[in-house]
């Protein structure tokens, strides 16, 4: 299983998927528009990112150049994952909503949501069962106060 990374390390995460074989200067100067980070800092993040096997780094004539091991949609599919199975299976719907909510999605993009949301009507159950172990989760599909 993919280890989890901090918000920090998604930024510099961020920029080598934008710039894969970027140089600790460069990255630390992609993030100085956003962020108040020392070099230090940026390079702490870019050493705690290769233990977690997210990028490589190769030494290219004199500076070292960094490559993320994850592209940026697998990282995400495993995010997304990690998330639904953190969560009762009666409650992604509404986590599905509240990112709707939440988000700035674009006309296009709405458009291929609800094409997607008819196919899978035609498949879904009535209803979601609850797959949690009892005493973990508020959706009323245990017992009250039952704990095994």
């Amino acid at each position: 299983m993919e280890q989890t990374i901090s918000a920090a390390e998604w930024q510099v995460m961020r920029v080598l998927w934008a710039h894969p074989g970027a140089t600790s200067q460069e990255i630390i100067q992609a993030l100085q528009e956003g962020v108040d980070w020392q070099a230090t800092t940026v390079k702490t993040l870019l050493g705690r990112l290769r233990k977690k096997n997210y990028l490589r780094m190769a030494k290219e004539t004199s500076k070292y150049h960094y490559y993320p091991l994850i592209s940026e949609e697998e990282h995400l599919q495993g995010q997304v994952e990690l998330l639904l199975a953190t969560i009762c299976s009666t409650k992604q719907g509404q986590l599905v909503e509240n990112l709707l909510d939440t988000g700035i999605f674009s006309k296009k993009t709405l458009e291929n949501l609800a094409i997607k949301i008819c196919q899978l009507q035609e498949s879904a159950p009535e209803h979601v069962v609850c797959q949690c172990l009892a005493g973990q989760c508020t959706c009323g599909h245990h017992k009250k106060g039952e704990l095994r």
